[in-house]
């Protein structure tokens, strides 16, 4: 059999984030100055905005800002719109300017849609005056931006050569992947429904390969499909992963009939490593806290198939999968639970869909890839919610918490991140988790959503 080449560049341009959309968006106030924006947005609500303009003096500058996204209402020629107000905030320029001598007001994007549309669009543009008042701008143009289009002038003309989305896009490497049909048997399938599935996908002969552990109960009635979405979600990500790095993909279930403690416990049991494995568990379900235990910050696994079934027997804390696990030889383990850390019986609370916009295709940098799960080790252990509070879901995004995640990390393995560190991964998680929250109507005692977390990563 014929061993077929890819090179690595080309396979990266297959292994898309999926939380990036990217504006090219022209417009222009009441002189004849024409600005561009480029606009990158997440669906964890944060991004950024490059415009480039000639000033008065026929000067090239660039100006980089952070934005807030605000969601409103506006009338629209007596029709009323859903609206997001994208904020501009401290500009700074990046090219061409002495900021003592030159000044920048921030632009106000703006996106609407009818209560019946999906996806939000760009509208209008405003920026606010140094006298206070506003100055309202017209879109001359609004394109979206695909990694095929991001070609080296063009992206140039927004980001300095040194800058981590110009080095991750066109610092290509040099090296082939020899991809040959593995020499495994297949993987016989799993005949007893009880039992955890476990299947491997042979990616690479090297030997090293990424191990997910993935807990979900998905027959529950309340929260059953969102368990599913966050099955499908968290396995594509990291089965992704594994592709890029060229690891065995190695993939073990505990869901459905099969879902219980038992399960759960031998799957933790069972697996072995080695220094160049990766560990990654993975629950979604609901989640208590015993009462009298405040010294405990993490919530026990409600592995319970029926509220019949004895609460005490029938459930794992995070700790002890940590314990398990901690013990390894696998180099980085993620142990993740997207679940309630409230009073035994307290139900994951459903929540309203946040605003969506087009989606562009946009690739993930192999450094990225490489900094965060090969050269860094240690453990990360991250629960959706504090003592005393109830985890969100809602049957668009599964689990808040690893939606949230799944986004960030996806943020931090885009040719746009500058900073792979497993901190800055859950901070902003758990940043983005609590702003989500916030935005909720909410009648439980304890409203907010705030994720705990312990990260040992070097």
């Amino acid at each position: 059999m014929k061993a077929f080449i890819l090179s690595i560049a080309l396979l990266f341009c297959a292994l898309i984030g999926s939380a990036n959309t990217i504006y090219e968006i022209k417009y222009k106030f009441q002189d004849a100055t024409e600005y561009t924006a480029f606009m990158v947005r997440y669906d964890n609500k944060t991004g950024f905005i490059r415009v480039k303009y000639y000033n008065t003096k026929k000067q090239y500058r660039v100006v980089n800002m952070d934005f807030v996204e605000e969601e409103s209402k506006r009338d629209i020629n007596g029709v009323l719109y859903d609206a997001l107000r994208f904020v501009g905030k401290n500009p700074s320029f990046i090219l061409g300017s002495d900021e003592e001598t030159e000044a920048y007001n921030p632009d106000y994007i703006w996106f609407c849609k009818l209560p019946s549309q999906k996806d939000y669009k760009p509208w209008g543009v405003t920026s606010p005056d140094a006298d206070g008042s506003v100055t309202q701008g017209t879109i001359i143009s609004v394109k979206i931006l695909n990694t095929s289009e991001l070609t080296e002038s063009y992206v140039h003309s927004f980001f300095r050569s040194d800058e981590a989305f110009y080095i991750n896009l066109f610092n290509k490497p040099t090296a082939i992947l020899t991809s040959n049909k593995p020499n495994t048997p297949p993987t016989k399938p799993n005949t007893n429904p009880y039992k955890p599935n476990t299947t491997s996908t042979t990616q690479t002969t090297t030997g090293a390969s990424l191990k997910l552990i993935m807990v979900a109960n998905t027959l529950d009635a309340r929260i059953g499909v969102t368990c599913q979405l966050d099955i499908d979600r968290v396995k594509k990500t990291f089965r992704d992963i594994a592709v890029a790095l060229n690891l065995n993909f190695v993939y073990t279930e505990v869901k459905g009939v099969a879902f219980n403690k038992t399960n759960l416990l031998n799957a933790v049991n069972n697996v072995t490593s080695k220094n160049s494995d990766i560990i990654v568990f993975c629950y979604t379900g609901h989640g208590y806290h015993f009462e009298n235990d405040m010294q405990n910050p993490y919530p026990q696994m409600d592995m319970r198939t029926s509220p019949k079934q004895d609460a005490a027997t029938n459930t794992v804390n995070v700790t002890e999968v940590y314990g398990k696990l901690k013990t390894q030889s696998a180099h980085l383990k993620l142990i993740l639970t997207d679940c309630c850390n409230t009073i035994l019986d307290e139900q994951k609370m459903f929540s309203k869909p946040f605003a969506s916009t087009m989606r562009s295709n946009i690739q993930w940098s192999k450094s990225n890839c490489e900094n965060l799960f090969l050269r860094q080790s240690g453990v990360v252990v991250a629960s959706a919610a504090s003592i005393g509070e109830i985890a969100r879901c809602n049957l668009e995004y599964g689990g808040y918490f690893l939606f949230n995640f799944l986004k960030s990390l996806d943020k931090s393995l885009s040719v746009f991140g500058s900073s792979q560190s497993w901190d800055n991964i859950i901070s902003e998680t758990r940043e983005t988790v609590l702003n989500m929250s916030r935005m909720q109507e909410c009648e439980a005692k304890v409203c907010t959503q705030t994720a705990v977390s312990y990260v040992t990563v070097k």
